[in-house]
């Protein structure tokens, strides 16, 4: 039986660890932390194929979205997934021409697309949101969702781990080295690992990994700003993206928000304080819209660290030149990480190549 070492925790590992362990490999999974308490933990978990290009990335990630859909069937449940669909509107001229030509596209590709008027919105679905009249155009995109990505990190884990898997936490991999046919991995307690293959599912720190062998993987990684606040009620259903702010349901009684204009104002901080005026400037945007939301208290601020590949696309299958070595590394996790677990392992196991990852495998860097 072939052993892999997966390094990382996150939506990718785990989802590797759990098909790998499916199909008879032996599977130890190493993270410097807890699982899903890097990207994963500290992301907007939309899940979606909204804004991304070009046409064949647009087509992983909706192929990503079915993959949930396949999951869910065979696990019997996804209780992570949450189906309430997305609104997104703008009062942004230059904004709403962008939007309208994204729409266009989207639904020219098939994607699940249409207009609402606001007055639809409020009488239909989010009585709770306030627009500037009526008639203001909202785009609504029923098919997508967001996602609790520790809940499903650590229920692939528990899945592997149930099937024979092993998970060493706390354990960052300070070498990396070929022996032969396999790999041996130094962690920071010494202790040694020996394996037949390597995925790198490491996020943001995947290029460190590649590059103990003497792989130059390209990132440009680069940080978004959550905020959680409580709430009272059930105020919002589902994911908004208004003029200046985005807001979804984080479970009961807490919204989670962020704005990509907040973003830049990070500069390479890792955490920052709940009262930081950065936080309180996104509630104050939140409050404009959800005016029932007026009492909302911040509970937690993160920064997410998003592990971009250098071209802005996924970086996915084994690496030319270092036989046994797989990069999985995408800033699209939450809706690809089923996905690409599953074509990751079947091409560790069976060798299959599936033609939809032509385009994004590691030989172009």
């Amino acid at each position: 039986m072939p052993k892999v070492i997966v390094v990382g925790a996150g939506m990718i590992g785990s989802s590797v660890a759990f098909r790998l362990v499916q199909s008879g490999v032996e599977v130890v999974v190493v993270d410097r932390a807890e699982p899903a308490s890097g990207t994963t933990g500290s992301s907007f978990a939309w899940v979606n194929a909204n804004e991304k290009l070009p046409r064949s990335y647009f087509d992983l990630n909706v192929a990503g979205m079915r993959e949930h859909d396949r999951l869910e069937g065979e696990l019997g449940g996804a209780p992570w997934l949450h189906r309430v669909g997305n609104l997104t509107w703008t009062g942004d001229p230059v904004r709403y021409d962008e939007l309208c030509r994204r729409m266009e596209r989207l639904q020219s590709w098939g994607y699940n697309a249409a207009w609402l008027a606001a007055e639809d919105v409020n009488q239909r679905l989010e009585p709770g949101l306030t627009f500037s009249g009526p008639n203001m155009r909202v785009a609504w995109f029923p098919d997508e969702s967001w996602l609790d990505g520790p809940l499903f990190a650590r229920s692939m884990l528990d899945r592997a781990a149930y099937a024979g898997g092993t998970l060493r936490t706390g354990q960052a991999v300070t070498g990396l080295n070929r022996t032969g046919a396999g790999y041996v991995a130094t962690l920071a307690d010494r202790t040694r690992i020996e394996a037949d293959a390597v995925v790198n599912a490491a996020g943001p720190d995947a290029d460190q990994i590649s590059g103990m062998l003497g792989r130059h993987l390209p990132l440009s990684p680069s940080r978004g700003l959550l905020v959680r606040v409580a709430v009272e009620g059930q105020p919002l259903g589902r994911i908004v993206h208004g003029t200046d702010i985005n807001v979804r349901p984080d479970g009961a009684g807490f919204l989670m928000l962020h704005h990509e204009s907040a973003d830049p104002l990070l500069g390479d901080r890792d955490t920052i304080p709940p009262d930081d005026s950065r936080c309180r400037d996104l509630c104050k945007r939140a409050r404009r819209v959800l005016p029932g939301i007026s009492a909302a208290r911040i509970s937690e601020a993160r920064i997410g660290v998003r592990p971009f590949p250098r071209d802005g696309v996924s970086c996915l299958g084994e690496v030319p030149g270092i036989p046994g070595f797989y990069e999985a590394v995408t800033h699209s996790a939450v809706t690809m990480g089923p996905l690409v677990g599953r074509l990751i392992a079947d091409e560790i196991v069976l060798g299959n190549v599936d033609p939809m990852l032509t385009e994004f495998r590691p030989g172009r860097f």
